[in-house]
């Protein structure tokens, strides 16, 4: 998609009556009010009252600048990182950032919203095992997926409830990270040193096996992983709201929203 109009960046959006269809600990994501195809994050906590931030040794505090502790900052610090290594490849991998704007619930980061090909919100790899388990095609896109971060050296973590499902019009899908990004270790000797790089990749790469061999398990069992954790991932929320409906081949089918936190479940942006 093309760069975000001058118009869309610097116009006032007034989202505040409308529903976000993603929310997170400390961001709510709505869709944009006048571009189908981008979402809109707004923060709903104050950065310094995040647990991140008061969590942290005095230290951290003291060393770390703000967009450390805030997640738009952060997120579209890191996006214009890769952005200005990869130039448009980043956004196979990754939503593209278009900056911020004034909302009627202060300033929000702009993103693309992954759709399908169809124009459907994509699914959340969460989303997606809940109603189809692991496919063929799941299996390589994920591979394709990690394949490409490890040489592209793009750091998201890749919980299934951080990325999204882009099914093809050939059948084919492609797995995109919604949130997630960044090393946050004091010292990020990944970004610096292309070993440590990988093995912080893989190690991501691993945890995310992990956990969906442990979705698929419970899912036996009519049981989603992050809520029988009792966490509070983004996703989940917009996984119990099934009022959600899109025509579809001349039917109306319910659809089922999680993103992000960001960009899914049959809804998928960023958060």
């Amino acid at each position: 998609m093309s760069r975000l109009s001058v118009n869309l960046l610097f116009k006032m959006l007034e989202i505040k009556t409308l529903e976000p269809f993603g929310r997170g600990s400390h961001r709510k994501v709505y869709r944009h009010p006048e571009s189908q195809d981008l979402c809109v994050k707004v923060m709903s906590q104050d950065w310094r009252e995040t647990a991140q931030r008061v969590r942290a040794p005095w230290y951290v505090k003291l060393l770390r600048p703000k967009w450390y502790f805030h997640e738009n900052l952060a997120e579209c610090r890191f996006a214009k990182g890769v952005e200005k290594r990869l130039g448009e490849l980043a956004w196979n991998f990754m939503p593209r950032c278009h900056g911020f704007v004034e909302t009627d619930l202060g300033e929000a980061l702009v993103v693309d919203l992954i759709l399908d090909h169809d124009g459907r919100i994509s699914m959340s790899l969460s989303d997606y095992l809940w109603e189809f388990g692991m496919t063929e095609e799941c299996e390589k896109a994920l591979e394709d997926f990690w394949k490409g971060l490890k040489k592209y050296m793009i750091f998201a973590r890749g919980r299934p409830d951080n990325v999204s499902v882009r099914q093809n019009e050939d059948g084919s899908l492609q797995i995109i990270a919604i949130d997630g990004f960044g090393v946050s270790q004091l010292i990020p000797l990944g970004r610096w040193i292309s070993s440590e790089g990988q093995k912080r990749l893989e190690k991501w790469r691993k945890k995310q096996k992990r956990a969906i061999a442990e979705a698929l398990e419970l899912k036996k069992s009519g049981k989603r992983l992050f809520e029988s954790k009792g966490k509070a991932p983004i996703a989940v929320p917009i996984l119990k709201m099934a009022s959600v409906t899109r025509k579809r081949a001349g039917a109306i089918a319910p659809v089922r929203t999680m993103i992000f936190p960001g960009r899914s479940v049959r809804a998928s942006t960023g958060a």
